[in-house]
C-alpha cells in the first residue's frame, strides 16, 4: 500500500498518526523484537519471515475491502492454504457485519487535523446498530498503543465531520496472520479512557520537541 502524504491548508506535509506513535511510543516493541528473534532462530531472513506471516491476514483484509467497495477480488495468484485461512476470517467478518447491521459511511478517509497538525486514515467509519462507530482491523497482536490510535482517529473524524460524532463506540477486528492466533477476534469499547488522547498528545509534543532539538545539532 503506498504511503499516504498528509498536507495541511498551507500545503505543509504532516506526519501521520502511526508515525507519531511508532517513533515516540515504545509500547509493544518488545513483542516485535521477540518475534524477529524467533524467526531468526528458525533460519528465516526478516523479509522472508514477514512476508510469510502476513499473507493470510493481508489477503483477508483485501477481501474485506473489496466487499466494502462492492468490488470483485481476484485471489487466483494466492496459494490455496493462504486462501483457506483468509476466507475463514472473511466469513467471520461477514457474520460480524450482519450482527451489528453495519453500513459503511466512509472507508479509509484521508483526514487532517488543522487543530493539532497531523494526519491519519481510519479503516472504517460506519453506522451500526449502536450508532456511528469507528472500526479498525489488525492482522497481528494488539498493544496498548492501540488506544492512542483510536483516540487520534476519533479527533480526526469529528473535527472534519462535527455532525457525525462517534456514538457507537470502537470496534477492533483482529484478522489473523497465521494459525497461531484465533481465526477472528472482535474487541469493543463503548468509550475511550482520557489517558488515550492525553498519551497521543504527548507523542505530538515529542515530535515537535524532536524537530527543535535536531536544529541544535
Amino acid at each position: 500500500m503506498p504511503t499516504t502524504r498528509y498536507k495541511n491548508k498551507e500545503g505543509k506535509t504532516l506526519r501521520g498518526v502511526t508515525t507519531h506513535i511508532g517513533q515516540n511510543i515504545g509500547w509493544g516493541k518488545d513483542g516485535l523484537i521477540y518475534w524477529a528473534n524467533e524467526q531468526g532462530r528458525e533460519g528465516l531472513a526478516l523479509d522472508e519471515a514477514r512476508d510469510t506471516a502476513t499473507i493470510p491476514g493481508t489477503l483477508a483484509h483485501a477481501m474485506i475491502e473489496a466487499h466494502l467497495f462492492t468490488e470483485i477480488f481476484d485471489s487466483s495468484k494466492f496459494e490455496t492454504k493462504d486462501k483457506v485461512k483468509a476466507e475463514t476470517s472473511y466469513y467471520e467478518f461477514l457474520r460480524w457485519e450482519e450482527n451489528y447491521k453495519m453500513k459503511p459511511i466512509s472507508i479509509e478517509p484521508h483526514l487532517v487535523s488543522e487543530l493539532y497538525q497531523y494526519g491519519g486514515t481510519p479503516d472504517l467509519i460506519a453506522q451500526t446498530s449502536g450508532g456511528i462507530a469507528l472500526i479498525d482491523w489488525k492482522t497481528g497482536k494488539t498493544y496498548s498503543s492501540l488506544f492512542l490510535q483510536l483516540a487520534a482517529y476519533k479527533q480526526l473524524w469529528e473535527e472534519n465531520n462535527p455532525d457525525q460524532k462517534i456514538t457507537g463506540g470502537y470496534h477492533v477486528l483482529r484478522i489473523p496472520r497465521n494459525e497461531d492466533v484465533p481465526s477472528f477476534h472482535h474487541s469493543y469499547w463503548e468509550s475511550l479512557p482520557c489517558e488515550a488522547w492525553e498519551s497521543f498528545e504527548c507523542s505530538l509534543k515529542l515530535s515537535k520537541n524532536e524537530k527543535i532539538l535536531k536544529k541544535l545539532l
